[in-house]
């Protein structure tokens, strides 16, 4: 009888756990969707240069550069889960027209790049965006840095981390933990996320002005997302709903992008310290 039940316990774990790293890879792939192809930059509708962007752990990753016009700043694009940096040039092509330089950083495991699919990973290279930005005399504090989605998850804490000009949050999430709370128990999300990109732990180490933007039929990241993001954060956290918009490019065109320039123009780190230093 306990020979028995002593198999029948061992067959038990032995299910559980191979239960649980199914479910682990499943959301896994869910919430990463790499292209494993380099994208082409012939293909950019603007002038970008390749460059390599140099990782504390040894990794080399390809990025798109396009520099600013004179006497403009530099915004760090984290785009969203899906392909490559390539997808999501339609998302940049406005922030280009308007002069602004745009690093469009492709993260580890992305778009030809080395490296394993992770939110630790990512942070990393957000991170080394930013010190490439620094080595070629465009400093942190005057670099907007605009999170699209997933990107969202990484833009958080590198604000958090580090002195910016302004953050940019389209369509984000307060964790992908909170994403699964909504669906299944929390001991059960907590159990198999390893990946949790917990903006909503960070948010209030964000002193920058930040703008959310949102749509009402996001069926992707459920505006209620942003809604526990902002209630998380301080006041300098402006939220807008636009009504109709899903997740996609309708979010962004022609509202979101009109909203997101005017928020930028506003907060120029070169145009604000001018003001300071004009004022009587």
């Amino acid at each position: 009888m306990i020979k028995r039940l002593s198999i029948a316990l061992v067959a038990l774990l032995l299910l559980t756990g191979a239960s649980g790293y199914g479910l682990h890879v499943y959301y896994k792939d869910r919430i990463f969707n790499p292209s494993p192809d380099r994208p082409d930059a012939s293909l950019v509708p603007f002038p970008v240069e390749t460059v390599s962007i140099e990782t504390p752990d040894g990794l080399a990753l390809n990025a798109w550069w396009h520099a600013p016009l004179a006497g403009e700043e530099t915004i760090l694009y984290l785009h969203g889960n899906s392909k490559s940096i390539g997808k999501y040039t339609r998302g940049t092509a406005p922030l280009v027209e308007a002069g602004y330089g745009v690093l469009m950083l492709e993260y580890r495991g992305y778009g030809g790049n080395p490296g394993a699919l992770s939110d630790d990973g990512f942070l990393i290279d957000a991170k080394a965006g930013l010190d490439w930005l620094e080595d070629r005399g465009i400093p942190s504090p005057s670099v907007h840095v605009y999170g699209y989605s997933l990107g969202t998850g990484t833009a958080v804490p590198l604000a958090a981390d580090r002195a910016v000009a302004s953050v940019v949050l389209a369509a984000p999430f307060a964790s992908i933990a909170e994403m699964g709370y909504d669906q299944f128990p929390k001991w059960f999300v907590d159990a198999i996320l390893t990946d949790r990109f917990d903006s909503i732990a960070h948010i209030q180490d964000v002193e920058e002005p930040v703008l959310i933007i949102h749509g009402t039929e996001d069926a992707t990241v459920p505006q209620h997302q942003s809604e526990r993001l902002m209630a998380a954060g301080g006041d300098n956290i402006t939220r807008l709903l636009f009504d109709g918009a899903g997740h996609g490019w309708d979010l962004f065109e022609p509202r979101g992008n009109a909203a997101i320039l005017d928020f930028l123009r506003q907060h120029e780190s070169t145009k604000m310290a001018s003001e300071a230093t004009t004022a009587p």
